[in-house]
């Protein structure tokens, strides 16, 4: 059986072998889930991937499988269901997927037949979605090579991490849509006025590239009380921690944080149109 997938090595397609439940081309190389339980798409010995210590890891899903997040996943699910309204089955690939929560979110939030794939760079993040029966297949692969054909997805989702390079758009059909979750002008903004010094509120700049097209736009706002250790596992996701010595380290852990602003907004894109 035909897939949506192409081979690392001679990147012609690959077939699905309902037996095995892995992949093989017409040039025999053949890709088999591992006892992790995802599928291996590297083939250089030069990868280094991007792992995360467990503590990070563990931090990072304690504190998202809370209520706080609540408000957030709603509105994700309630975006994605519209995007797919009307449809009856479709691919949907969330990049860079870490341990796999957006989509174990996602494919609980929706009756119609959707294939759910999730990459990341990072083994012992695939390792921890496989271990949650994260409903979808994990692939570890080079972002710079995403092992999907040209145009076969219907969504293409990236939440918490940025749009670079051209292989999403690469993969994403004509009729296909961008689902980005950002950062908002306050996101945090009681955490970085501790980091920053006068820190002052700036509109967004999305800075996407001139090959996509904004659909729409939506902000999602809310409020909600963090442990101090939590406060430090939210700068740590939001790429900030490095800005925190220890003596604010220290003074940030030992303080809990009453009506944290959390401000984020989804954005909708598709492809442009050739001009």
């Amino acid at each position: 059986m035909n897939s949506i997938l192409i081979c690392p090595k001679c990147a012609t397609a690959l077939h699905y072998h309902q037996a095995s439940a892995g992949y093989y081309c017409d040039n025999k190389h053949h890709i088999d889930k591992n006892a992790q339980g995802y599928l291996s798409f590297v083939t250089s010995t030069k990868f280094k991937g991007a792992n995360e210590s467990r503590q990070q890891l563990r931090s990072k899903r304690f504190l998202m499988a809370e209520d706080l997040f609540k408000p957030l996943m709603d509105k994700l699910s309630e975006s994605f269901n519209q995007l797919i309204d009307g449809r009856t089955e479709l691919q949907h690939l969330n990049f860079s997927c870490a341990d796999g929560l957006y989509l174990r979110h996602l494919a609980t939030s929706t009756n119609v037949d959707v294939s759910h794939w999730g990459v990341s760079e990072a083994e012992n993040a695939l390792f921890a979605a496989s271990k949650e029966n994260t409903p979808a297949s994990l692939i570890l692969t080079p972002y710079k090579k995403l092992p999907f054909a040209d145009n076969s997805l219907d969504i293409v989702s990236l939440f918490d991490v940025a749009l670079k390079g051209k292989e999403c758009l690469r993969v994403l059909k004509d009729s296909g849509r961008l689902l980005m979750l950002v950062p908002g002008p306050r996101h945090l903004w009681q955490l970085k006025q501790q980091v920053y010094d006068n820190l002052a509120e700036k509109p967004l700049q999305l800075n996407l590239p001139k090959q996509i097209e904004v659909v729409n736009t939506k902000s999602i706002s809310f409020t909600g009380d963090v442990s101090g250790e939590q406060a430090m596992t939210l700068l740590e996701m939001n790429h900030l921690a490095w800005r925190v010595n220890d003596q604010l380290k220290h003074q940030i852990k030992s303080h809990p944080v009453t009506g944290l602003e959390f401000d984020y907004v989804l954005i909708t894109a598709k492809l442009a149109e050739a001009k």
